[in-house]
């Protein structure tokens, strides 16, 4: 899974890494956002906005919907069905995203019983407003009766429950799992519902067999590429001062590299700060695996699974919905100052 230090770089020149939205896909992704928003309760769609899902402008739009309007205007199948099961994916995706905000939260210690409350009631709203989307996207992809659909639904849903459990037990199995197994189940819930996305829209389009194929692994690539830059995302971002570090980020790509570099015990000497409060522990490991080259090598691991997500594609009639799908895997965090729409994470 690690490339050598003197590995050389990419071609794919880290400038590339943007994803221009059509307006097409632009109104598309509206009405998806729009409709999952609307069909929740008035109670929860107000805690949907506070919680930041609202995105204000919908300046990025959101990627697993996007990548399911794009296959099925692919094979040309558009109108409303496929805008409601990209919505349904919006759903599955947004109760995935409050599932892992939920492990991760952590109760403040003594910070008094109003604070305590305030807590408890997030934790409870997350969890209701998790079980809605995801009991609304399984009642659409129902109502669309699409049986294979159901059927991708339902083993994907499964194999990601127990893809999740064996990360929740990571860590009191570390001498049973080699790092290269670590990345696969931490990358694995996103590889998995980016795969489905895929396959939602190759069989709305009727696709063949081949291509079907070929579509799931671009997804199971990109979901990889996907993980390692969140994880290079998060390096960047320093928590509140005295915050703990988020204990799930013990598993990010570049300690992943440190692990398989210099071992079991060397990676457990690396992340004895996420059991430390301060900002001081936090830069201090950042700076380490920078200076040893970690996230500049999972940069280049991220560029290699692109690739991999490309070659997928290689031969296709050269359609705008096949060289959109090919700009997706060289996306990239950018500032925010380079014109056009950006598919978010």
């Amino acid at each position: 899974m690690i490339e050598d230090e003197d590995e050389h770089e990419s071609e794919m020149d880290e400038a590339t890494f943007t994803v221009p939205v059509p307006s097409w896909a632009q109104k598309g992704l509206e009405y998806v956002h729009s409709h999952v928003r609307e069909t929740l309760p008035e109670t929860l769609r107000s805690y949907w906005d506070s919680s930041g899902f609202g995105l204000p402008g919908f300046d990025r739009p959101p990627l697993r919907p996007y990548l399911v309007l794009l296959t099925a205007r692919h094979y040309g199948c558009s109108g409303l069905r496929p805008l409601r099961l990209a919505a349904s994916i919006h759903m599955i995706h947004t109760a995935s995203l409050l599932h892992d905000r939920l492990g991760a939260a952590r109760q403040p210690s003594g910070a008094g019983q109003d604070a305590n409350a305030e807590y408890h009631q997030r934790e409870a709203l997350d969890i209701l407003l998790g079980d809605f989307c995801f009991s609304k996207a399984s009642r659409l992809i129902v109502e669309d009766g699409e049986t294979r659909i159901i059927q991708e639904h339902i083993q994907t849903s499964l194999e990601s429950a127990e893809t999740q459990a064996s990360v929740v037990n990571l860590y009191k199995k570390l001498d049973e799992v080699d790092p290269e197994k670590c990345f696969e189940l931490v990358a694995d819930k996103i590889s998995l519902l980016l795969t489905l996305g895929m396959r939602v829209g190759a069989i709305l389009g009727r696709a063949q067999k081949e291509e079907e194929e070929a579509l799931s692994a671009f997804g199971f690539s990109l979901g990889r590429v996907v993980r390692v830059l969140e994880d290079l995302a998060t390096w960047d971002q320093p928590p509140p001062e005295s915050s703990p570090l988020p204990s799930a980020m013990r598993f990010s790509h570049p300690l992943i590299l440190l692990w398989e570099r210099e071992g079991t015990s060397a990676w457990k000497e690396a992340t004895r700060p996420f059991e430390v409060s301060g900002e001081r522990d936090w830069r201090g490991l950042r700076n380490r695996l920078d200076n040893e080259g970690y996230l500049a090598a999972s940069k280049r691991v991220a560029f290699g699974f692109a690739e991999q997500a490309l070659r997928q594609l290689d031969g296709w009639v050269e359609t705008e919905e096949v060289r959109l799908l090919k700009a997706v895997p060289r996306f990239h965090f950018t500032s925010g100052e380079q014109q056009g729409q950006e598919v978010t994470l």
